[in-house]
């Protein structure tokens, strides 16, 4: 299900970057030693309440996002969320999530997206805190969770990683998983390990250069795909959908007429 949302992701995206490989390639998720949550920075949900970032009782999933993205992010918020409902955890008692939008989209943009993606999913969109903050305050988050994006103005997206923190009840990070391949049973296990105290260990350097790596790594329009690999790979992606379809349709022709000479 995760690998399809990235093909039809792939499928509606216009192939166009206007940001270098050399630009994403300064794109990712490499938390500091001893990272925490950036307690005290105010922020604004999407009921336009204020929202002071601070650690809580109980471990905090945060992602960050761009609440205007039309690719990776929305399925992204959807895919974590729906993950923690699988897996039995009620927010507010066995986790609280946190998104950081990372542009100025604003309190309607962030409610909206919660409104579209969590549909089914009432308890995780009533418990859920969409954050808009001025452009200082995101960028003190970012840094002190090794968080880096880049922003293209000709576009007006974000190239990011899509990466889940999962925070212990003291503020202290406990794991970091991909927000397009993380399971019900991985989600619970990071969940637990933040419940015990345990820190994060960063993992020796595995650099997935697969189109599918770069395209679960990094969410800009797709642009990792785009930019990286050129717009032959996403027509021949496009082509490729289009033939599997055929020959789909030419099996269920031959099935049923194979049925309709045996019933004769």
């Amino acid at each position: 299900m995760r690998f399809l949302l990235l093909i039809l992701a792939l499928w509606a995206s216009p192939a166009c970057a206007a940001l270098t490989p050399a630009e994403l390639a300064g794109v990712g998720a490499t938390p500091p030693a001893g990272a925490r949550l950036p307690a005290g920075l105010a922020f604004v949900d999407q009921a336009g309440r204020p929202y002071r970032l601070a650690d809580g009782p109980v471990p905090t999933v945060l992602l960050f996002a761009d609440y205007s993205c039309r690719h990776i992010c929305g399925p992204g918020i959807t895919l974590t969320a729906g993950a923690l409902h699988d897996a039995g955890l009620k927010p507010g008692r066995d986790y609280r999530m946190v998104v950081i939008g990372l542009d100025q989209d604003g309190p309607v943009l962030a409610a909206r997206l919660a409104s579209e993606r969590l549909r089914g999913l009432d308890a995780e969109r009533s418990a859920m805190a969409l954050l808009i903050g001025a452009p200082r305050t995101v960028r003190q988050a970012e840094t002190a969770l090794g968080y880096h994006a880049v922003y293209d103005a000709q576009a007006d997206q974000f190239a990011h990683d899509a990466a889940i923190y999962v925070f212990g009840p003291g503020g202290r990070l406990s794991a970091l998983l991909p927000e397009t391949a993380s399971t019900a049973l991985q989600l619970a296990a990071a969940i637990a390990g933040a419940r015990q105290g345990i820190a994060y260990a960063p993992p020796g350097p595995r650099p997935d250069h697969s189109l599918a790596g770069r395209i679960s790594a990094i969410c800009y329009g797709l642009a990792s795909a785009h930019g990286l690999y050129a717009a032959p790979v996403v027509i021949g992606l496009r082509i490729g959908g289009v033939l599997i379809c055929m020959a789909l349709a030419l099996f269920l022709i031959g099935h049923r007429r194979g049925r309709g000479a045996d019933a004769a």
